[in-house]
């Protein structure tokens, strides 16, 4: 097989390895699939139980050399309202494991309800095409994930190591690190130590 062809066979296999790592994280939260905007959410019969709107989502996956697997998500929710329920605007941030096969092992997450705090929605200019000019054999890849309104992207880094990355990663193993402290997961606290 050709080097293009190796290629864009493992770009396939990853690409429908983070579909289903997101099938697993929404089925985790009651919802048939990760996107923005309007989601219904259905009792076990099947019928409409509440309707929510999605602002945005942000997933990063993360792959520690000789450490392990996991990541991190936050869904920012809008206020609406389903007959008589009032959904507010919230945060949800969470932690999670995830097996070879694409399945979620562990989750751990929290909400934000009143004072919303996400200082990575904050950072809004990655600089693209200088992340790292070094070896990246060992260390930390990173595979992160955006999905708004109208807008869906996707970024791999490895080990970055200038200014604006810096400071994502940085606030990346700040929510990472709190995260797994309180989540009381041996597995969770080695990958952020």
């Amino acid at each position: 097989m050709n080097r293009a062809k190796t290629k864009e066979a493992e770009n396939l296999t990853t690409f429908q390895f983070n579909q289903r790592i997101k099938k697993s994280l929404a089925l985790k939260f009651g919802f048939d699939g990760l996107y923005s905007g309007g989601h219904t959410i259905r009792n076990e019969k099947g019928w409409r139980d509440n309707e929510i709107g999605i602002d945005y989502i942000w997933i990063t996956k993360i792959n520690r050399s000789f450490v392990g697997f996991g990541g991190l998500i936050t869904i920012k929710f809008d206020k609406s309202e389903f007959r008589e329920i009032k959904n507010p605007e919230k945060l949800i941030q969470g932690i999670f494991l995830y097996d070879s096969k694409g399945n979620i092992k562990d989750i751990y997450f929290e909400e934000q309800i009143d004072e919303i705090n996400d200082p990575i929605k904050n950072i809004n200019n990655l600089e693209l095409f200088t992340v790292n000019e070094g070896i990246t054999l060992d260390g930390v890849y990173y595979e992160y994930n955006v999905i708004t309104r109208n807008i869906e992207t996707y970024f791999s880094v490895n080990n970055p190591n200038n200014g604006q990355w810096k400071i994502w990663e940085k606030e990346i193993w700040n929510l990472g690190n709190r995260l797994a402290q309180k989540s009381e997961n041996e597995e969770m606290k080695q990958l952020f130590e």
